[in-house]
């Protein structure tokens, strides 16, 4: 799988290198096929930006030279969520079903975070109005998860979200049923003491994640970025993935 960047070059994930075979069945004398290290490395690098190259040709089908709005792209083989239960800003239970039917941009933090939890709702606030009625914003869902359970219950949760907007959800869960989703997404948290007994912090991903109606988790969207940047990304990833059937 591919990580789309704005560097097309840069491979951030994928399977094992392939393999060269034995001799031909027809050869006189059996003898191992010796490929050159360099010839190895080429065939290599030329798999990869095949690879590559063929998610630029499918973008610029539908984007022309603006591919760079994919950047954060998650393709030709984004995973899908599988199951989780959250409890919700309104106490009920939320599970990778409620996310069905609908684009989700997923954002993980906790509501006692200083700057870039309150910096990022307010981010994806602007970005909404950045895309006004388009087509993508009408059926866009924004899901706050908080690593911070202990703290952060419900109704904490339902006034910190509708602090940025009305539209926006909540949600939480113990570590131990909180980690059968941030594992899936590699984003990673960790409890950190504060400068004052008692007091805590955690460090987190700054990611946000967008998922299609399917679960397919398509891009991560990661810092820095601007509203009118993320709304560009929101919407160009949603045309690709959707014009790929």
């Amino acid at each position: 799988m591919y990580r789309y960047s704005e560097n097309p070059g840069h491979r951030t994930a994928g399977g094992p290198a392939p393999t060269m075979g034995a001799a031909p069945a027809d050869s006189s004398v059996s003898h191992p096929c010796r490929i050159p290290v360099a010839t190895l490395l080429v065939l290599t690098l030329g798999i990869g930006c095949t690879a590559v190259l063929a998610l630029r040709v499918g973008a610029s089908a539908v984007y022309g030279p603006r591919v760079s709005a994919l950047a954060g792209m998650w393709w030709p083989q984004p995973p899908r969520l599988s199951a989780f239960r959250l409890i919700d800003q309104d106490g009920h239970a939320l599970t990778a079903g409620d996310l069905r039917g609908q684009w989700t941009l997923l954002f993980f933090g906790y509501t006692h975070c200083p700057d870039v939890c309150p910096a990022t709702l307010a981010l994806i606030d602007r970005a909404y109005e950045a895309l006004g009625d388009d087509e993508a914003a009408r059926d866009l869902s924004v899901l706050f998860v908080s690593v911070d359970a202990r703290r952060d219950r419900p109704d904490v949760l339902a006034r910190y979200v509708r602090h940025f907007d009305a539209r926006f959800r909540a949600a939480t869960a113990p570590m131990e049923a909180l980690h059968l989703l941030t594992r899936q997404l590699g984003a990673d948290f960790t409890k950190i003491a504060g400068e004052v007994a008692g007091e805590y912090g955690y460090e987190h991903s700054a990611s946000i994640f967008l998922i299609a109606p399917d679960l397919r988790v398509v891009g991560e969207l990661m810092p820095p970025l601007e509203a009118e940047a993320l709304a560009t990304r929101v919407r160009s990833i949603r045309r690709f993935i959707e014009a790929q059937g």
